[in-house]
């Protein structure tokens, strides 16, 4: 783990990360001002708009570096260290995701810990820090196993991009049956229930939604872990 967080330092993955959120919130912050015109923005407005950037532009804000800390290592010489290491596929990818999600989970931590001051507001404090570090876990989830598939970068980009664009429309479809591909989807039942507990509407997540959210990520686990058993064989080859 160690090495993977000098590497993060060293390809500049954790400032670009924190560049990154900052602009995820400053988005959050004006667009609100700009589109809607809103004067004075309040603490659950400032959030929500911050959550639709997340949900709706975090394909976009977010791919390109989990793509490149991870494509970037998936290379001849690179996949020969990590198996003299005592790396195997597993291993190698599980440790990038943690240090990737660390790294976010602070930056999300530290956002909304200062935001929450500044408004002198921590209503919503726990949830927030749930609701944006599960979000960019589907992220980090999700391309990172795209990028398994190809070593190419531009090439796990343009999956990625295709999955997003194709989530969005076959929730726009059918939310009932396809709900599940995309929970936090602004066009999802999930992103409604946040808006109404943000607003002080409602207090709990409903039981359904809860239960999507979990069935979602065991879903992504499973796809993930078939796809790292099909690429092992590659794994060893590209190692040799």
């Amino acid at each position: 783990m160690k090495l993977e967080f000098k590497k993060s330092i060293s390809n500049k993955i954790i400032y670009t990360l924190g560049v990154l959120f900052i602009f995820l919130f400053l988005l959050g912050y004006f667009l609100p001002i700009g589109i809607d015109k809103v004067k004075n923005l309040s603490y659950s407005q400032f959030f929500f708009s911050s959550y639709t950037v997340a949900t709706q532009l975090g394909f976009l804000l977010f791919s390109f570096v989990i793509a490149y800390f991870i494509n970037k290592e998936y290379s001849n010489k690179n996949i020969l260290f990590y198996k003299l290491i005592g790396d195997n596929i597993f291993t190698f990818f599980y440790k990038k995701v943690a240090v990737l999600f660390f790294e976010c989970l602070v930056f999300i931590i530290l956002s909304i810990t200062i935001i929450s001051i500044i408004y002198s507001d921590f209503s919503h404090y726990l949830l927030l820090i749930i609701l944006f570090s599960l979000v960019i876990l589907q992220y980090i989830l999700v391309v990172g196993t795209i990028s398994m598939v190809s070593p190419n970068i531009l090439i796990s980009l343009g999956i990625s991009i295709v999955y997003w664009i194709g989530s969005v429309i076959l929730v726009a479809i059918n939310k009932n049956i396809f709900g599940i591909v995309a929970p936090f989807e602004a066009s999802n039942t999930m992103y409604r229930a946040i808006e109404k507990i943000l607003n002080n509407e409602s207090t709990f997540i409903c039981p359904t939604e809860i239960i999507n959210t979990v069935s979602f990520f065991v879903l992504l686990l499973i796809v993930n872990t078939i796809v790292l058993l099909l690429s092992r064989k590659r794994w060893l080859k590209i190692g040799m």
